[in-house]
């Protein structure tokens, strides 16, 4: 009897010495680290399943006992008495979300603006505050006209010494622009449709011509066109001109070293409607010449305050608004080409502006997410551009080159999107 108190007594020490955490090994599992992972036996009941890949302990390796020790390889801070960031079981047995965490969220929660949506998208509130921007059929109509109205006058203005306006019989006006580099032609249309294939109605309506003085439509301007210098067959653009727009001022977020739009309460408290709306535009218009590394706009005015202390008080280079306060992104010919083959000098100040931004329109990421997955930008831009213009024929087309580094930087913008969400969504 002795004996077998003895033996029952040995045993009961045995089983309150084992450790807490105890998983006898009847095979190995691995798990996404590469460490193995213990799993019980099956004989233990269905209420012991293997472990899952889904517990915190999933990145610990066992030991030859069969006991689990926490190795922390700097993803599992709430391992070992440190922080829970899971919000689920914490390191003191206790249940539900840690303070740490409950600091953050009140953090967040305090920062929010009825602006924001989803962390760091407008909200469609703000966005239909905002005066629209040109539609599809503006580009039609637009299209209709040119093709089919006659120019009655041209005049010097719209910029570069061979640029004209244009006035037509019905006293419609645009913008003509003519270049002998091929290349500047480019940059405007090819801008001006990725604008399009992004959303972005802040370009006017502009489409290709050929100045032709034989033609009916040029024929009352043939002495003009000769004082312009004007060769025949050649290509130009015409985009429409609109009337009364005023200067547009860089916004105050977008002026200092400290550059910054993110969406915090305090800062979208203190903004009436129309600077809300600025801001809305805004974000579009950083990511539009982000992409196409359009250096003669805000990069403009960044890279000449070198020697004007004063320069990002003044007004944006080719930016104008209109009196219901829309922007319009005017002069877009440095885009995708001249600005691409200058990137070595004005890249740095490109991402300054792009790291700046953490609020976007929802469509636009939207966009840029697509294009990002697609990686077929280059293509649907020659796409849309030959079933839009019937010259297609008369300028090259968006070449691979080009096309690839435009893929980039959509990359380059989407990262800056995911990153923003990371920090507030």
């Amino acid at each position: 009897m002795a004996g077998l108190a003895f033996t029952l007594g040995f045993v009961l020490g045995l089983v309150i010495q084992l450790p807490v955490i105890t998983l006898p090994l009847n095979e190995e599992q691995f798990g996404d680290s590469g460490f193995k992972i213990g799993v019980r036996s099956e004989s233990e009941g269905s209420a012991r399943k293997q472990l899952s890949l889904d517990n915190p302990l999933r990145l610990v390796k066992p030991s030859s006992h069969g006991v689990v020790y926490p190795q922390n390889n700097g993803t599992n801070a709430y391992l070992q008495g440190q922080t829970d960031y899971s919000g689920s079981q914490q390191s003191d047995g206790s249940s539900g979300t840690s303070p740490a965490k409950e600091a953050v969220i009140r953090n967040r929660e305090s920062a929010k603006s009825p602006d924001v949506v989803d962390g760091v998208f407008w909200s469609k509130t703000t966005e239909r505050k905002c005066p629209g921007g040109f539609t599809e059929g503006d580009q039609k109509g637009w299209k209709n006209k040119i093709d089919k109205t006659k120019v009655v006058k041209l005049e010097t203005g719209c910029g570069r010494m061979q640029n004209r306006m244009a006035t037509f019989k019905d006293a419609a006006q645009a913008c003509v622009r003519y270049r002998l580099n091929t290349d500047q032609i480019q940059g405007e249309i090819f801008s001006f449709y990725l604008s399009k294939l992004l959303g972005i109605d802040n370009v006017p309506p502009s489409s290709l011509h050929l100045v032709n003085t034989i033609d009916d439509r040029w024929r009352t301007v043939t002495g003009e066109i000769a004082n312009s210098k004007w060769a025949d067959d050649k290509v130009v653009i015409f985009t429409q001109f609109v009337e009364g727009l005023k200067p547009s001022y860089i916004p105050v977020e977008f002026r200092g070293e400290d550059r910054k739009l993110h969406p915090k309460q305090d800062l979208m408290n203190s903004k009436g409607p129309e600077d809300l709306c600025d801001l809305v535009q805004w974000s579009d218009l950083i990511i539009f010449d982000y992409l196409t590394a359009n250096l003669d706009r805000v990069v403009n005015n960044m890279f000449n305050k070198q020697w004007n202390p004063n320069m990002m008080n003044t007004p944006a280079h080719n930016l104008e608004r209109t009196s219901n306060g829309r922007l319009i992104f005017l002069d877009n010919e440095s885009g995708l080409f001249h600005g691409y083959r200058l990137l070595d000098k004005y890249a740095s100040y490109h991402r300054t502006l792009l790291d700046s931004l953490c609020v976007f329109r929802n469509s636009t990421a939207r966009a840029i997410e697509r294009l990002h997955h697609s990686g077929s930008v280059g293509e649907e831009l020659n796409k849309m551009f030959s079933q839009n213009e019937e010259l297609y024929n008369h300028i090259p087309r968006l070449p691979q080159k080009n096309a690839k580094i435009l893929q980039q930087r959509i990359a380059d913008v989407y990262e800056q999107i995911q990153t923003c969400k990371k920090q507030y969504v």
